[in-house]
C-alpha cells in the first residue's frame, strides 16, 4: 500500500489498479523464434511496446544450465527478431543476472513480462546496487500525513524530462541519499515531523507520473495524502546500529521504484535501546538534483515557513511550453545545430578491447591534481571546473585521437532567477565542442571559457527536441552522431583561496606517488558512452569514470585518468607548455 491523496483510493501497486498494459504488444511468435535459434536459451520474454509513437522492443532470457550468462546474446537475438522488431530491439536481458522474477512469483512469465513492461513504459524502475543480504523487517510504520500548496497535472519540465530519460536509458531510478545517526535526544515523531514538512513544503515530493493514451509521462501533483515512515530496531552493541542503517540503504536503493504510486522519498528510523540512533533518507533522481537538495536541506533546517521563491514546477512547466519558452528553445536548438553539423564522426572510435559486461567504472584519486588546477587557476585566472575541462579535454583527445573534443558538462541552471531555489530537477547538460590543437595549455583553457558560457547561455531547452535535432543531422551527414560524454563537476568554489600542498616538481612527485586508481565495478545496464564525474576529496581530488568498453578500452579508461593528472602536473610546472594535440593529425597516446 502506498498512500492516499483526497483523489485517490489506496492502490495496491502490483494489483489489478496498478496494472495499465494499452501500449503492450503480441510477442508470442518472437519468443518461439528466439528459443529456436538460440541454443543456450530454454525460455525468453519478449516485451514489445508502442511509446510515444515509437516501437521498443526488450527481450529477457532464460539460459539453460552451463551457458554462459556474459555472453553477447543480442546479436543473435536481433538476427532471430524480423523487420520491426530487430530495428526495435532496446535491450537484452539475462534472468538471474539482470533482471529477477518478481518476488513471490518465481517462473511466472506473466508476471515479469508485466514487471518490464512499467520498466520499459518508464514507469516502475529497478534500483542500484547489490541490496541488502537479508530484507530489514520495519518493527512499526508510522502514518504520516501532509497537505500543501498546489495540485494540478502537467507535462514534465525539461529537467524533469532529461533526468527521466536517463533514469530509463540507464535502467534504474538513480538513487540519491544516505544515512546518518541522529543527534541525542531526537525521537521518532521528530522524525515523522520532518518528513511531513519535506512532503508539504517542496510539491516534487507530492508528484507521482500518470502516463497518457501515446505513453507519454505526466507530472501528477496533489495537495495533501499520506506516507510512512518505517521504524526498525538494533540489536544491542556499538556497530549493530550501523549495519543496520546500512542494510535499510543498501535495500531501499536496490528496491523498484513505480513513480505511478510511490512517493519519491524513503525514510526510516533505527532505533536501539528505545532511542532513536540513526536516519536513512533515499530519493529518486527526478524529485531533485544537487542544486534543489541544498535548499532542501537549508529549509528543513530552518523549518522555513516563507512560501517558497521562483517559479514552481508546474508553472515551470506552462512556461516552458509557452510562446515564450518555444523562442527561448529554438535558440538554443539554432546553437545545438550548428555544434552538432561541426562535431568529429565517430566521438569514440571503436574499441579493441571491448568486455562483457560492457559498462566499467572506476575512480581516481589525486592529489597533485588538486594542487595542479589550482596553479593553473592562479595562473590563468580561469576558475577550476573551466581548468579541469580544459586538461580533461586534452587528455581525450590524446587518448581517443579524436579533436575537436565534444562534452556534455552537467549544468545546475540555478543562476536563473527562477530556478534558484526550486526543488526539482532542473540540472541539464550543456554541449561544447573544444579545439585541444595547436597550442598551449593555456590556449585550451582560455577556449573553454567562451565554451563553458555558451553551454551555460544554452543549457535550458526541451530536451526530446534535441533527441530529434540529433537524429536529422544524423541523416543530413550519413552518420550516427554520438554525444553521449558528459562531465559533471560537483566541486564547490572555496569560499576563500585555498593552500596549494605542492609547486615544485619534487612535490608534485610526491603527490603523485600517492595518486590511486582503482576499478569500482562492471555492469550490463548501460550508464552513458562516457561519464566523468569530479569530487573533491580531502587532500585530493577525485575523478569518478564510467565507460562503455566497446567505446573505450579498459586500458584506455586508465590511461585517461592518468593522462589527465600528467596534463595538469606537467602544465603546473611549465607555463607555455603545448597541449601535444594537432589539427588532422589522429595521435593516440
Amino acid at each position: 500500500m502506498v498512500g492516499v491523496t483526497e483523489s485517490e483510493p489506496v492502490i495496491e501497486r502490483d494489483g489489478v489498479a496498478g496494472r495499465d498494459e494499452r501500449h503492450r504488444l503480441p510477442s508470442a511468435d518472437a519468443e518461439k523464434r528466439i528459443v529456436e535459434a538460440l541454443e543456450q536459451v530454454s525460455d525468453c520474454v519478449v516485451v514489445a511496446a508502442r511509446l510515444e509513437g515509437r516501437l521498443r522492443t526488450d527481450v529477457l532470457l532464460m539460459l539453460r544450465a552451463g551457458a554462459d550468462p556474459a555472453a553477447d546474446y543480442e546479436p543473435a537475438v536481433r538476427a532471430a527478431l524480423e523487420g520491426d522488431e530487430a530495428q526495435s530491439l532496446r535491450r537484452v536481458f539475462v534472468v538471474g543476472v539482470d533482471r529477477d522474477f518478481p518476488e513471490g512469483s518465481p517462473g511466472d512469465r506473466e508476471a515479469l513480462a508485466r514487471w518490464h513492461f512499467a520498466e520499459l513504459l518508464g514507469a516502475r524502475l529497478p534500483g542500484l546496487g547489490p541490496g541488502a543480504e537479508q530484507v530489514p523487517v520495519a518493527a512499526e510504520r508510522v502514518r504520516v500525513a501532509f497537505a500543501g500548496e498546489g495540485s494540478g497535472v502537467a507535462e514534465l519540465s525539461w529537467g524533469q524530462r532529461e533526468i527521466w530519460q536517463a533514469m530509463t536509458r540507464q535502467g534504474n531510478w538513480l538513487p540519491l541519499g544516505g544515512s546518518k545517526p541522529l543527534d541525542p535526544g531526537t525521537t521518532v515523531a521528530d522524525i515523522a515531523d520532518e518528513l511531513g514538512y519535506l512532503h508539504s513544503r517542496f510539491p516534487s515530493m507530492r508528484t507521482r507520473l500518470r502516463f497518457d493514451e501515446q505513453a507519454r509521462p505526466h507530472q501528477v501533483l496533489v495537495s495533501e495524502g499520506w506516507t510512512d515512515l518505517e521504524v526498525f530496531d538494533a540489536e544491542a552493541g556499538p556497530e549493530a546500529a550501523d549495519r543496520l542503517a546500512a542494510a535499510i540503504e543498501a535495500h531501499y536503493s536496490r528496491a523498484p521504484y513505480d513513480m505511478r504510486f510511490e512517493w519519491p522519498v524513503r525514510m526510516a528510523v533505527v532505533r536501539q535501546d528505545g532511542a532513536a540512533t540513526r536516519m536513512v533518507v533515499i530519493m529518486h533522481h527526478l524529485a531533485l538534483d544537487g542544486g534543489g537538495a541544498e535548499t532542501m536541506i537549508r529549509d528543513v533546517a530552518a523549518r522555513a515557513t516563507e512560501p517558497p521563491a521562483g517559479l514552481q514546477q508546474l508553472e515551470l512547466a506552462e512556461w516552458q511550453y509557452s510562446e515564450a519558452g518555444r523562442r527561448h528553445n529554438d535558440r538554443a536548438m539554432r546553437h545545438f545545430g550548428d555544434l552538432l553539423r561541426a562535431m568529429p564522426v565517430p566521438t569514440f572510435p571503436p574499441s579493441a578491447d571491448p568486455r562483457r559486461p560492457p559498462w566499467w567504472s572506476a575512480e581516481f584519486e589525486s592529489p597533485a591534481l588538486r594542487s595542479a588546477s589550482a596553479l593553473l587557476a592562479e595562473r590563468t585566472g580561469a576558475d577550476q571546473a573551466r581548468v579541469l575541462m580544459a586538461v580533461y579535454a586534452i587528455a581525450l583527445a590524446r587518448v581517443t585521437g579524436v579533436n575537436p573534443v565534444l562534452l556534455r558538462p552537467v549544468i545546475g541552471n540555478r543562476f536563473r532567477r527562477h530556478l534558484a531555489d526550486i526543488v526539482c530537477h532542473a540540472s541539464q547538460a550543456g554541449l561544447v565542442l573544444l579545439d585541444t590543437s595547436d597550442g598551449t595549455v593555456e590556449d585550451v583553457i582560455s577556449r573553454a571559457g567562451p565554451a563553458a558560457m555558451n553551454a551555460i547561455k544554452h543549457s535550458y531547452y526541451n530536451p526530446e527536441q534535441l533527441d530529434d535535432l540529433v537524429r536529422r543531422i544524423s541523416r543530413e551527414r550519413g552518420a550516427d552522431l554520438d554525444i553521449a560524454s558528459f562531465i559533471n563537476d560537483r566541486r564547490v568554489a572555496p569560499a576563500t583561496p585555498e593552500t596549494i600542498s605542492a609547486r615544485t616538481a619534487e612535490e608534485f612527485a610526491a603527490a603523485r606517488a600517492a595518486s590511486v586508481f582503482r576499478w569500482a565495478g562492471e555492469r550490463n545496464d548501460p550508464v552513458e558512452r562516457m561519464f566523468l564525474h569530479i569530487d573533491d576529496v580531502p587532500g585530493a581530488v577525485r575523478l569518478s569514470i564510467e565507460a562503455d568498453t566497446r567505446a573505450l578500452a579498459p586500458d584506455r579508461i586508465e590511461r585517461l585518468a592518468w593522462t589527465i593528472e600528467e596534463v595538469a602536473v606537467a602544465a603546473a610546472l611549465a607555463a607555455g607548455l603545448d597541449s601535444g594535440v594537432r589539427r588532422g593529425e589522429s595521435r593516440v597516446d
